[in-house]
């Protein structure tokens, strides 16, 4: 397969060293890199060079545009990790000509982006884009997923979703509010739980702690949505910019007959644990650990993002299954849908949030539950 990547800044360094990993084994060609800020694609070029040899990055074809690049590229797949006001015309330009694209979240700075680019593409094409949630991909959170839909702790009643960064926000960050920069992870993971369906009703607070640097001017650096389907169950998701002992990122799933804990705070470097709990106190015991499993971290550098170290394996894992999907012939997973329906709970955890926590319904102009990337879009611009 010939592989390549648009856009090699912060998020595009990390899927870059996954592809120079599978590319250096001679699994794949790294056949193109690209970016349309030249220092980023030169300082991208020089860590190839470290990492594998200038003979080896002298045969990679540099492209500052995404067109020429999905044009004359000759690619199978590429990894599209733009700046997110880009994501949607970027992946369009290599989609349409049917290359597999392995998308970074947001899929789009707005949801009519989104809706456009859903518009744009064929059913085949469509199929190609993987969203990259990497949270599909983390063994932790697929232990507790599996434990979940075996029926271990009986109907999910309560879940709560936690991401604490250690450090503010990069100079230049670009982000559309911390709600919806922040929450959108959460709400992949809580939707997970739900076999990604929409929630019925979203609602969210923001608030402004001590002592934060507010390089993205988001105006807040903790949040808390509440998201609550159909069935009456709630996920909470708590999103932090301040937590200076070190990144943070776990979550609880409280059901009927049990509950299943992942990623307990264990400093800047420890292992992930996955556990699973059951015993309600009615013919057996309470809370009886049943299974218990570990995970180590990646061990990263300080060229990393801070959450490198959390999931370092699961980009490499979502990566592999972009490229097997690829090869195989069948549809990417999470797809489309997950991207867009992923944008709309969060863009309305933002505007509520904004609101001073307005209960806000997803449902379209005719009251019925949202279905498409249209309908959802129409119902943000009508708030």
């Amino acid at each position: 397969m010939r592989l390549g990547i648009f856009g090699v800044g912060r998020m595009g360094r990390v899927h870059l060293e996954h592809l120079a990993r599978r590319a250096a084994s001679g699994d794949v060609e790294l056949a193109a890199i690209g970016d349309r800020h030249a220092p980023t694609l030169a300082a991208a070029c020089a860590r190839l060079d470290e990492r594998l040899g200038p003979s080896f990055v002298a045969d990679v074809r540099r492209f500052d545009d995404p067109a020429a690049m999905a044009a004359a590229g000759g690619l199978d797949g590429v990894v599209v990790a733009s700046r997110t006001e880009d994501h949607a015309r970027d992946a369009l330009a290599f989609a349409r000509r049917g290359i597999r694209v392995l998308a970074e979240k947001p899929l789009a700075e707005t949801l009519a982006d989104a809706a456009a680019l859903c518009a744009a593409l064929k059913p085949a094409q469509a199929a190609g884009i993987q969203i990259a949630f990497q949270r599909h991909y983390d063994a932790a959170t697929r232990a507790a997923l599996q434990w979940l839909a075996d029926g271990r702790i009986g109907d999910i009643q309560q879940s709560h979703h936690v991401l604490q960064d250690k450090n503010p926000t990069p100079a230049n960050y670009q982000s559309s509010g911390i709600t919806a920069d922040m929450a959108i992870h959460l709400v992949f993971e809580a939707m997970a739980c739900h076999g990604c369906a929409l929630p019925a009703s979203v609602q969210a607070l923001r608030f402004m702690a001590p002592h934060y640097a507010d390089r993205a001017n988001e105006g807040a650096n903790v949040v808390h949505a509440f998201l609550q389907w159909g069935d009456g169950s709630v996920a909470h998701l708590w999103g932090s910019r301040i937590n200076n002992t070190g990144y943070d990122n776990g979550f609880k799933l409280i059901g009927t007959k049990g509950r299943i804990d992942v990623g307990e705070f264990v400093g800047d470097f420890g292992p992930i644990a996955a556990k699973l709990w059951t015993g309600t106190g009615e013919g057996e015991p309470r809370g009886m650990l049943r299974e218990s499993l570990t995970f180590d971290m990646t061990r990263t550098d300080a060229s990393q993002p801070d959450f490198h170290a959390r999931f370092g394996a699961a980009y490499a894992g979502e990566l592999d299954a972009f490229i097997a999907a690829a090869r195989a012939g069948t549809p990417c997973d999470p797809g489309l849908d997950v991207g867009w329906k992923t944008m709309l709970v969060a863009e309305l955890a933002e505007r509520s949030s904004r609101e001073a926590g307005r209960r806000i319904a997803l449902v379209g102009a005719s009251g019925a539950p949202i279905e498409t990337a249209a309908e959802a879009a129409a119902l943000l611009a009508s708030l």
